[in-house]
């Protein structure tokens, strides 16, 4: 699925993933992308407007203890493209 997102945090040259706010969150969540790139090197710079091409990954986690499970879904990121930066003129 493809989502535009403003960038909430700074990038960094070793950062793997991005915080971000998705466009038409109305309780405004920051979420963490996983990306399979490094935004640092593709331009990806807090407060840009990108479109991000997303899939989601489900891992299980069992207690070993009480065998009650936990359900955790991560966003990857193969692709993103700019939509908008204040730093591009």
């Amino acid at each position: 699925m493809k989502l535009k997102a403003t960038i909430r945090e700074e990038i960094h040259p070793d950062d793997k993933s991005v915080i971000v706010e998705f466009h038409g969150d109305e309780s405004k969540q920051n979420f963490e992308l996983h990306c399979t790139f490094n935004p640092y090197q593709q331009g990806i710079r807090k407060w840009d407007i990108w479109e991000f091409k997303i899939r989601l990954k489900s891992e299980i986690f069992v207690d070993s203890k009480t065998d009650d499970k936990s359900y955790f879904t991560h966003l990857f990121c193969d692709e993103a493209t700019t939509v908008n930066s204040p730093y591009i003129k």
